[in-house]
């Protein structure tokens, strides 16, 4: 199953702000976090620490260690993802469980962020991995892709 609600080009709509999720999530969240998590939401696609400080200097934040505090935060939380191979974070709308295994299409071309969550891949994982002598302890798998509207434009 694709979960493309994880950071898409017109998910801004349909995200609800970090003070809702506070609310129906008991998360406490400090200002800060609330708004790198409120910026990154409604950026609806991943985006680097530095952008999200160009936006939040509007509100008073000057220095990136106060972003990168935020995000290493809100990871803990679950309720953003760093994409290594992009240097860029995605927000989840809901607090994204620990142990709970993704595989993430990324969108070589516009950014857009999905997410793949099928346990038959997971399980083909572990069993050729196991096969191999490895025991996997987490999965961080991210493929580079074109997104639907960005392959059209290509095509």
């Amino acid at each position: 199953m694709i979960n493309r609600s994880i950071a898409s080009k017109n998910g801004a709509a349909n995200n609800m702000c970090a003070s809702q999720l506070v609310a129906t999530n008991t998360l406490k969240l400090t200002t800060n976090q609330k708004m790198v998590h409120e910026a990154l939401l409604a950026l609806g696609r991943s985006a680097g620490a530095y952008e999200i400080l160009d936006i939040l200097r509007k509100k008073g934040v000057n220095a990136a260690a106060t972003v990168y505090r935020a995000l290493n935060e809100l990871a803990q939380k679950g309720l953003v993802q760093r994409i290594v191979s992009t240097r860029t974070f995605i927000a989840h709308q809901e607090p994204k469980p620990e142990d709970e295994e993704s595989i993430l299409l990324i969108c070589q071309h516009c950014g857009e962020v999905s997410s793949i969550k099928d346990n038959h891949i997971v399980r083909a994982f572990d069993k050729n991995i196991e096969q191999s002598g490895y025991c996997v302890n987490t999965y961080h798998l991210e493929l580079m892709v074109s997104c639907d509207s960005c392959a059209k434009k290509t095509s």
